[in-house]
């Protein structure tokens, strides 16, 4: 499968078949130690990653990117209504994912909706050397707060229903410049589940928390990085869209990738 017209860089990108057989695309860039990205909601792996140029800073950094268009999302459609969508999917894809690679990622990467993807992932297959979270703070251990999400919600079911509202209007473009659809939304947002502070108690992962200082969409990071056992948090200027260009997230991650190579390297 190549990538879709819109997109300006070079990688190819595959294919394989999830967990119940629906086709998730993905990139693969550079070649060593695997750090899987993940992006935010609405988002692509190309928006989120490529065209800031993080992925290519990290594979030039000696790592391989695997970085999917999460289902419902960009080249990995997914038309089931929200009802027929499996719990954790966008989680249980990832475990496929590495499955299908016969890999165990360096690092877990995410932001936004990848961050939160990120924690599930971690929970249900225990499978990463260790998580970089993105654009999410403390909220997303609450498991009874649906505000995010129901406004979410609310944009994506005025867009399908053809009304004019910001919310709307916006989430309309969103789609149409990411290869999305509504549908898609909708489903990824019935599908989330958050992560309570009890089971973040149990991570054992070095993990590293970054937000904009202006960013409280999901809350607190350093509140987020509390709950997690050893976790360390790191501020980047801006809010919660403009925070992922700034130039501090990218040495973040490769600092924090750096680290790794050097525990494993000790062991």
């Amino acid at each position: 499968m190549t990538a879709p017209a819109c997109l300006a860089h070079p990688w190819r990108m595959h294919t394989y078949p999830s967990f119940d057989g629906t086709q998730i695309a993905y990139y693969d860039l550079g070649s060593g130690p695997i750090v899987l990205m993940l992006h935010g909601f609405s988002g692509n792996a190309e928006i989120n990653w490529l065209q800031p140029g993080i992925a290519q800073k990290i594979a030039a950094a000696g790592y391989r990117v695997i970085a999917p268009d999460l289902r419902g999302h960009g080249a990995s459609p997914f038309e089931a209504p929200p009802e027929r969508w499996p719990a954790d999917a966008v989680a249980r894809d990832q475990i496929a994912l590495l499955a299908h690679l016969g890999e165990t990622p360096l690092a877990t990467l995410g932001y936004s909706m990848g961050a939160i993807s990120a924690l599930r992932f971690h929970l249900l297959s225990r499978n990463t050397g260790r998580l970089i979270l993105g654009g999410i703070g403390d909220a997303v251990a609450d498991e009874w707060n649906a505000a995010r999400n129901t406004a979410f919600r609310a944009a994506i079911e005025e867009a399908i229903e053809g009304k004019d509202t910001p919310a709307a209007k916006t989430i309309r473009a969103r789609a149409k410049s990411t290869g999305g659809s509504l549908t898609g939304y909708l489903g990824a947002l019935s599908a989330r589940v958050y992560t309570p502070a009890d089971l973040l108690a149990t991570f054992d992962v070095p993990t590293l928390v970054v937000t904009g200082t202006d960013d409280l969409d999901n809350g607190s990071g350093p509140g987020l990085a509390a709950k997690i056992p050893g976790a360390r948090y790191k501020a980047l200027t801006g809010n919660h869209l403009t925070a992922v260009m700034d130039p501090a997230l990218p040495e973040a991650i490769l600092e924090d990738l750096a680290a790794a190579q050097r525990s494993s390297s000790a062991t």
